[in-house]
């Protein structure tokens, strides 16, 4: 839910334009919410907010199927479902370079070796045997330096992007730079 529930106003957003009339968009997202906690696993679901989206465009075309009457108003408002309205604010567009920084800026903190294994898999895609033979390190390892990655992002995150507390009011960062030497910058 920690992945879904943030796009729960980006939802609302989209049902309160998209809804047919006779459609509660309260119940669409309840009704989302119930199929969402009923799935054994979400291991599989890569993009949580299209399947959300995906699900309560289920949940409507259901709701409208049981309906005895459809008005024709109805059946123009599900044409507009098949393409929700994705097109970002500037506030998101921002919001979302702001994100990328973060993301951009935990990566950076990753140990090297860690932090080569996980862009090699999460950014370039290659396979965890590919990563090996560049990397010139067994595939448990490879696979190890990717876990890693991810608890060293999730951490991260956990703590909103901030380190560990320090007792001085300067915080060392090593930065690495693009030839993978690490340097020292403060920041105050």
């Amino acid at each position: 839910m920690r992945n879904v529930l943030p796009h729960e106003p980006a939802l609302r957003g989209w049902l309160s334009r998209s809804t047919p009339a006779g459609v509660d968009p309260e119940d669409v997202i309840q009704e989302a919410y119930t199929i969402l906690a009923e799935l054994e696993t979400v291991e599989a679901i890569r993009y949580p907010r299209a399947y959300l989206f995906q699900v309560a465009r289920s949940v409507i075309m259901r709701h409208v199927r049981r309906a005895r009457i459809v008005s024709i108003h109805a059946v123009g408002d599900l044409e507009r479902l098949d393409h929700p309205d994705d097109a970002a604010s500037p506030e998101q567009h921002a919001l979302d370079r702001d994100e990328l920084r973060q993301l951009a800026r935990a990566i950076a903190a990753m140990p090297a070796k860690v932090r080569e294994a996980f862009v090699l898999r999460r950014v370039d895609g290659l396979s965890q045997r590919q990563i090996a033979e560049r990397m010139r390190i067994s595939e448990n390892t490879v696979e190890t330096h990717i876990s890693r990655g991810v608890s060293f992002l999730i951490d991260w995150f956990g703590r909103s992007g901030n380190k560990r507390s320090q007792t001085s009011s300067t915080v060392d960062a090593e930065i690495a730079s693009p030839d993978g030497r690490t340097r020292h910058q403060s920041r105050h």
